[in-house]
Parts: structure tokens; C-alpha cells; sequence
């Protein structure tokens, strides 16, 4: 230490290094420690007391050794101990210094334990009062969600209406469910909830179902008269939703609607959230649909039936009904899409499929009821008839009965939606209406057959198909009942009962194109129709033409042996007959006739006379009564009347079969018939277009010999008038003809009267062309059964053949001149003798033949006084012209 006393920092000596202090202590400690082990240790006191002078040997000179170090470095150790007091002092002043913070820490430990917890209790308040707080923001959010949910489902908001109610429902069933008085609010909420499920059920219906049903109704309500809308509530809404536009129908397409079906099913998604609920809204929904579905065809019906102005006084028709099922196709077709797009939300949000099947069953069965009561048919009665609930079989209804009894289950308790009256025949209008809603059915629902065609198969077609066959049973019946079928109408050619068979068969054939699923049960109906109208006609034949094998009763006497059924029933001779070219003429139509030349005329004139004076001249002459003729006109007409009617009714039939669809014919051709035919003959394994065309053929049958007969029947009247002319009569002198000849021409008359208003100008001709020629072929071969003839017989016979080409003439507007070569051939026998005939026959060859030529001859001889008596004057004669007729053949 100086004089001023600051301390002075004491020399540093270089001291040893650690290892050596530590090696030196080690030393000393082992040598301390060897000593007191041997004071411990040793037992004898001398030992002790050696060490014990070792001791305190070894301390004095450890005493001097300091001493002496001390001496030297006494100045090292003053500034040692000066600076260990300032540290020691300040040591003390940081001690002190940390035991005031010390203390102060321990202070303020205290303090903070308390200020903890206030704090904690603070915090505990504040958190009580913060979930008060939230509470009663709670209380007051449930109080305003009744509120607040009613103007979300006003605003047709049903995603945020169904969030409201969820978490409302949360929150009473969650952190409220012990705050006492919500009962009456959670009360309010059930309802809203069912409000809101309610409201959302019927937008979802009003969309799926009266918005694609109203859109095809607008274009109706625009042809209203704005009188008669107002007169029904319904007409009057549609015509105001048309009016402010809400009712176009681009208000029901597109995005917005495809977004409130979103909105709606989600809003369904987040108020049901087991698939229980979810499935049991669905149904309920789907149950909704059908009844709206129901309810819209009423006003459907009811729309059209304002718009067309049908009413008590004024009923609708089967047109009406046709545009019923049409807009109804329409407006199922569209609420198909509709639940199509519905039905692919549902199976995403709701889990459910069957959403469009759903529809279409409802759809089916809302068709099926429009159908019983179109039809007159119950659907439910004809069902239970099926399945054996009731033993009894009621086909059709008769609520209007007193005797029919009440059934709670029936649509009769209902006001019906039929457009028109009810008829089992309307069927024909809707069935291929009805064929396409079933094909869309079973492509939507993907079976088949489906319910519909099942019940219009099994309930409706099985009843209509009985009913019409008993009807048309009924019908034809009618038509052909008694002298039906034989009464000719007074300002008609056709025969009235064929006038019905055909209206039957149109029916038949509208049946077939309208119903083409059951072408063939239907055609099978028409074969059975032309079958018993064949047979009827068969007999109405057989009736007028008795055979010549059966024996004449009192009562068909004057029916019996007639010449002209005889020989059309010949099949030679009718054969015969009609393969000469004038047939083929007579079976064209009017506009289509036949030219012939003169030549051809004349050769087929010529031709038909020598057949039926070949079997008939003979016959004639000896046997031929007026009971073999027809004498009946009314028999004649309908003769004429039955040919006319059945070729007719043949084109008709043909023109049907003809109109039939390409895919009908094709069904028919593969159906095989069995016919079994008056005379019990069977016709087996034939197609129905093969079928029908027989029946038509046996009935063209008929008919050819209608007209085969008329055109015999008019020469046996000239065989039956001109045969007796040939007998010896005493003649006068007055120029009138012969009653035979005024009896032929009124006969011919009569024909042509009956026969002008029914038969058609080529088949007129056909009966009295080539009359002329035969007439003359007859006074030319009647020549031979002669007897002798005086000037005043010969002018006797060319009166008579000019009376009757005057007579024809009349008729056929042509002046006949076949008949000029007969009154040629006895003006012969005025002018010549027998060798004068000789003489001429070279110039006469191409006019008359050999034969007429002889009998020219013969009758010449039998009339010169002198020859006739000569025995051979005649075969000399015959033998010069047959030598001349030779000679001109071989030139």
C-alpha cells in the first residue's frame, strides 16, 4: 500500500503449473495422510508420540518456512491482503446487494401469486359471461328462426330454410337442450320443418310434373275466348301464368329449372340424414306425383274440353280423343325428362333409383284408368275376374243400373276425364298411340312387357277382341237376316247387305292398321266375315238357281229347270263361253275397253252361236217350256245386282288387303288359317292375304255367273220366242209381226230396263251384243223345221226378222245388221227356185254356210208345188250343191 493509500496490485510470481502443484499436493497429502494413519492406527504410545514429535517437528519448520517466505514477500502479501479486503468488500456489497433482490424477488413472487389468482378468477368470470353471452345470441338466433325460416321458404330459398332448421335443431338438442321454456319454440320449428318439407315436396311436384304438363296446355288456352276462360278458375290461372309469362316454356327449361331441382334436392339431403328418411320422402314425394299426375289429366280433359266447346249438348268425338292421348304422350314425355334429371340428383344426394320406374308405374296407372273410361271398361273388376277374387265375370260397367251395387274401390265414385263417349271402338284411335307410350315404358323402365301392355293385352285387347267378334256376329247377321240380302236398293246398284259386309270389313281393316300388334286375331275376323258372306251369298244363288238334279216342289215349280242356271253350272260350257273374247271384254273396266275389230266381233258372234244353238237348238225345238226361262224380272235386276255388288265388294276387299302396311302383310303372311267352307270343304294351312284372296275369288265365282246367266238366260228368251216360228201358222195379210216376235221384244225391253241402271255399260253390251247375230243364226236354222212356205209365209218370216232387228235396234242404238243376212236368206226363197238358188249359191258362198245353205236348199224344195212331190228332187239338189260347195273349196 502507498501513501495516498490506494492500492498497489501485487507482484505476480511465475508459479508453478497446475501439474506440478497438483503432483506436490499429492505429496503432501499422502505423507499427511501416512502420519495420521499412524497415529490411528498405532497402538503403542510410543509410536504416537514419535509421530506426534514428528509432527509438530515437521510444523515448526513449516512455521520457520513460512516465516521466513512471509519476511521475504512482505511486501506481496500486504498488497495481497489489501486487495482480498476490496475484494471481500465488495463481495459483501453484491451479496447484500443479491439479498435485497432475493428478498425483492420472493416480494414480487408474492404479489404475482395473488394478482394469478385474481386473474384466473377474472378469467373464469370473464369466460361465464362470454358463454352467457353466446347463449343468449343463441336464444335470440332460435328465437328469430321461425321468422327467418317462413321468409326463406317465401323465397323459395330451401338450401338456407334447411340449414336454418338443422342448426336450430342442433342447437336445441345440442348446448340448449337443458334451457328450460324452448318447448314452445322447438314446437314452432317442427312445424316450419314440415312447412318446409311440404313446401319443398310440392315445388319439387309442381316442377316434375304440372309445369311439363301445363306447357303443352298454353297453346290451347291462346284459342280460348277470354269468355269462356273466365268462366272456369283453372282456364283462368293458366291463362294469366300465359299472360305474364311465367307460363312459356322457356321459363321451364334450362339451367333454372335444372337449379331449383338442386336447390330443392340438397335442401331434402340436409334435412333427412339417414337413408330411412331420405327413402321415406322419396316415396312420399313419388306418392305426390302420382295423385298430381291424376289431378293433371283432369285438367287436361278439362282444358280441351273448354277449347273444343264440348259440353252436355255438344260431345266430343274420337278426334277429340286421338288429340287427349297425343297432348298426354307429349306431357308424360316431358315430365320423363324432368324426372330423369330429378332421379340422377336423388341417386347422387338420397341414394335412391328408382326414381324414373316410379314414374312410369304412375304414369302406367294414370293411363290405364284414362283408358277404362274411355273404353267403358273396369280395369280393377276385370283384374280381380283374372286372378280369381270374384267368381263372378263383369266385363263392362253399368253404374247407371238400379241393380248395380256400390264399390268404394271404384273409379265410378270419381268425376271421369273422358273427352268423349265411352265406346270399346275408341280403341282404334288410341292403340297406336298407346304402342308408343308403351315402347317408351319399357325403354325408360327397361322391362318388358310392361304393366300397361299387360293390362291392355290382358284386360283390355282379350274383352274388345270377344266384343267385336259377338258384334260383328251380331252385324253381319243383320245384314244378311231374311230378305236382307236380296233387297235391292231403289237408287242403287249394290245390294244394301253388301253395302254392310263392307262397312264391316273396313272396320275390321281399320282395326288391323290401328291396332297391328293383334293384325292377325283381327284378319282372322275378316276371313270369318267374307267366309259366312260367301256362304250367304251361296245360298241367295242356290236359292234363285236350283239345281237341275233337285225334284220342282208346288212352291219352286216355276224355279225348276232353268236353262240358263243349267248351263252356268255346266263348268264346260261356262268355260266355254268364257273364253271367247267378249268375256274378257265384259270383265275390263270402263276405262279401260277392249277394241275389236269388225272382223273380231263377227267371228266370236258367229262362234257363240253355234255353241249354244249347238246345245240348245234341238232342246228348244222340242222341250223348251216357259218354265225353263226366268220370267221374273225382279230376278233379272238381281241377278244384275248381285254381279255388279260382289265384283265390287271383290275390289274393295282387294284394295283394303292391298292398303294394308308392308309390316302387317309381312305378320299375315306368316299366319296360317284354317277355312272350312259351306260344303264343308277345308281350306288348311293358307296365309290370311292367301285366305282372303280365295274368299274374294269363290265370290268373283258368284258373281261371273251372274253375269254368265244373265247373258244365257237373254238368248233362251230368243230360243223360247223365235223356236215357234218355225211352226205352221195360217197367215193374214196384215203387215204386223208375229206375237212371238212382239213377245221377244218386250222381253228384250224388260231386260234392257232392268238392266241399264245396275249393270255397267262393258256388261251391258256384253248381254245384248251379238244378240243380232244370233237371232239371225236362229231364223236361218229354224229354216229346217219348216214346213212348206206360201209368198205369203215368206213375207211372213222376213216381217218377222225385220221386227226383230227393228226391236233390237231400239235397244242397242245400232241397226243390227246380222239380221240383214236372214231376211237375206228368205228373200232368197221370194226371188228364186231351187235351181235358181243352184245358180247363185257360187255368189252367195261367203254369206252363208254349207249348212244354211242347205237348209236353204231343203226349205226352197218343200216350198215349189212341183218339186216337193218329186221323190229325190231334193237329195239330186243336195248332191249338185255339195259338188259345188267342194269345187268353191277347192278353188
Amino acid at each position: 500500500m502507498n501513501d495516498g493509500g490506494t492500492p498497489v496490485a501485487a507482484v505476480r510470481r511465475q508459479r508453478p503449473a497446475p501439474s506440478e502443484r497438483s503432483s506436490a499436493n499429492s505429496n503432501e497429502t499422502g505423507l499427511l495422510i501416512n502420519v495420521i494413519r499412524s497415529l490411528t492406527t498405532s497402538v503403542s504410545e510410543d509410536q504416537r508420540e514419535v509421530e506426534k514429535s514428528r509432527l509438530e517437528k515437521g510444523y515448526k519448520e513449516s512455521g520457520v518456512l513460512i516465516d521466513r517466505l512471509v519476511k521475504n514477500h512482505q511486501q506481496d502479501v500486504e498488497k495481497c491482503l489489501v486487495s482480498f479486503r476490496d475484494v471481500s468488500a465488495k463481495i459483501s456489497n453484491c451479496r447484500e446487494r443479491i439479498h435485497n433482490v432475493r428478498n425483492a424477488l420472493h416480494t414480487v413472487k408474492s404479489l404475482l401469486e395473488l394478482r394469478r389468482d385474481d386473474l384466473k378468477k377474472l378469467w373464469h368470470e370473464n369466460a361465464q359471461q362470454k358463454s352467457v353471452c353466446e347463449i343468449m345470441a343463441k336464444l335470440e338466433e332460435l328465437r328469430d328462426a321461425p321468422s327467418k325460416i317462413e321468409i326463406l321458404i317465401s323465397k323459395e330459398q330451401f338450401q338456407q330454410a334447411a340449414d336454418t332448421v338443422t342448426e336450430s335443431k342442433a342447437l336445441i338438442n345440442g348446448r340448449l337442450s337443458r334451457v328450460e321454456g324452448l318447448s314452445h319454440l322447438s314446437a314452432e320449428i317442427e312445424r316450419f320443418t314440415k312447412i318446409l318439407i311440404d313446401r319443398i315436396n310440392d315445388t319439387l311436384v309442381n316442377m316434375l310434373v304440372v309445369e311439363p304438363f301445363e306447357k303443352h296446355l298454353f297453346h290451347i288456352i291462346r284459342t280460348i275466348p277470354e269468355s269462356r276462360i273466365n268462366q272456369n278458375r283453372y282456364c283462368l290461372l293458366l291463362y294469366n301464368k300465359a299472360r305474364s309469362g311465367s307460363g312459356t316454356e322457356s321459363s321451364y327449361n334450362g339451367s333454372v329449372s335444372k337449379s331449383r331441382i338442386v336447390s330443392c334436392v340438397e335442401a331434402l339431403s340436409t334435412l333427412f340424414k339417414t337413408v330411412e328418411e331420405r327413402s321415406w320422402d322419396v316415396d312420399r314425394l313419388m306418392m305426390l306425383g302420382k295423385n298430381m299426375i291424376d289431378k293433371m289429366i283432369t285438367n287436361t280433359v278439362l282444358v280441351m274440353k273448354i277449347g273444343a266447346n264440348i259440353d252436355e249438348s255438344n260431345e266430343g268425338d274420337t278426334t277429340h280423343l286421338k288429340q287427349l292421348m297425343q297432348l298426354l304422350s307429349a306431357q308424360f314425355d316431358s315430365a320423363s325428362q324432368k324426372h330423369a334429371e330429378f332421379g340422377f340428383l336423388v341417386e347422387k344426394q338420397l341414394g335412391r333409383n328408382d326414381v324414373v320406374n316410379s314414374f312410369w308405374r304412375s304414369a302406367q296407372s294414370a293411363i290405364e284408368v284414362v283408358v277404362s273410361e274411355h273404353l267403358d271398361i273396369n280395369p280393377l273388376l276385370e283384374k280381380q275376374s283374372v286372378m280369381g277374387a270374384t267368381s263372378r265375370k263383369q266385363l263392362f260397367k253399368f253404374e247407371n243400373t238400379a241393380c248395380a251395387a256400390p264399390n268404394t274401390n271404384s273409379s265410378s265414385h270419381r268425376a271421369k276425364a273422358v273427352i268423349c263417349k265411352p265406346s270399346a271402338y275408341n280403341i282404334k284411335v288410341i292403340f297406336p298411340i298407346l304402342s308408343r307410350i308403351m315402347e317408351t315404358t319399357e325403354k325408360n323402365i327397361n322391362d318388358s312387357p310392361c304393366e300397361l301392355r299387360r293390362f291392355m293385352h290382358s284386360f283390355v285387347m282379350r274383352v274388345f277382341v270377344e266384343r267385336v267378334k259377338g258384334e260383328f256376329a251380331s252385324r253381319i247377321e243383320g245384314a244378311l237376316r231374311g230378305g236382307e240380302a236380296v233387297r235391292i236398293s231403289s237408287n242403287k246398284k249394290i245390294l244394301p247387305s253388301c253395302e254392310k259386309v263392307l262397312t264391316l270389313c273396313k272396320d275390321i281393316h281399320d282395326l288391323i292398321t290401328s291396332i297391328e300388334l293383334y293384325a292377325d286375331r283381327f284378319a282372322a275376323l275378316w276371313i270369318l266375315v267374307l267366309t259366312d258372306y260367301f256362304k250367304n251369298m251361296t245360298e241367295v244363288y242356290e236359292k234363285m238357281t236350283p239345281k237341275m238334279s233337285e225334284p220342282a216342289s208346288d212352291t219352286i215349280a216355276s224355279r225348276c229347270q232353268k236353262i240358263s242356271a243349267a248351263w252356268t253350272a255346266d263348268d264346260d260350257i261356262s268355260r266355254l263361253l268364257m273364253s271367247l273374247p267378249n268375256w274378257n271384254a265384259a270383265s275390263m273396266s270402263p276405262s279401260t275397253p277392249a277394241v275389236e275389230s269388225e272382223m273380231d266381233v263377227g267371228e266370236r258372234n258367229k262362234r257363240e252361236s253355234e255353241i249354244l244353238i249347238g246345245n240348245l237348238g234341238t232342246q228348244a225345238q222340242n222341250s223348251l217350256a216357259e218354265s225353263n226361262l226366268i220370267t221374273d224380272m225382279n230376278d233379272i235386276k238381281m241377278f244384275a245386282s248381285l254381279h255388279e255388288s260382289l265384283r265390287w265388294f271383290s275390289q274393295e276387299i282387294r284394295e283394303l288387303v292391298h292398303s294394308l302396311p308392308a309390316n302387317v302383310k309381312m305378320m299375315l303372311d306368316t299366319c296360317m288359317v284354317q277355312v272350312q267352307l259351306k260344303d264343308g270343304q277345308m281350306i288348311d294351312n293358307n296365309s290370311v292375304p292367301s285366305a282372303i284372296e280365295d274368299c274374294v275369288r269363290r265370290l268373283e265365282s258368284i258373281a261371273d255367273s251372274c253375269l254368265l246367266l244373265l247373258h244365257i238366260e237373254i238368248r233362251v228368251h230368243c230360243f223360247f220366242h223365235l223356236a215357234p216360228l218355225a211352226k205352221y201358222r195360217n197367215t193374214s195379210s196384215h203387215s204386223e209381226a208375229d206375237p212371238e216376235v212382239v213377245a221377244l221384244g218386250k222381253d228384250l225391253h224388260n231386260f234392257h230396263d232392268n238392266l241399264k241402271d245396275v249393270l255397267s255399260p262393258p256388261k251391258l253390251s256384253y248381254v245384248f251384243d251379238g244378240l243380232g247375230h244370233l237371232c239371225a243364226s236362229l231364223f236361218i236354222h229354224y229354216s229346217q223345221f219348216m214346213p212348206r212356205l206360201t209368198e205369203a209365209g215368206k213375207k211372213r218370216v222376213c216381217r218377222n226378222v225385220w221386227g226383230v232387228q227393228q226391236r233390237l235396234s231400239r235397244i242397242t242404238n245400232r241397226r243390227e245388221s246380222d239380221l240383214d243376212r236372214a231376211r237375206a236368206f228368205f228373200d232368197l226363197l221370194q226371188d228364186n227356185t231351187p235351181d235358181g238358188i243352184l245358180a247363185i249359191i257360187p255368189e252367195k258362198r261367203s254369206q252363208f254356210t254349207a249348212a244354211e245353205l242347205n237348209y236353204l236348199l231343203a226349205l226352197s224344195v218343200r216350198s215349189d208345188k212341183t218339186l216337193s212331190n218329186q221323190p229325190g228332187a231334193l237329195e239330186k239338189r243336195q248332191t249338185i250343191l255339195n259338188s259345188i260347195l267342194s269345187q268353191r273349196n277347192r278353188h
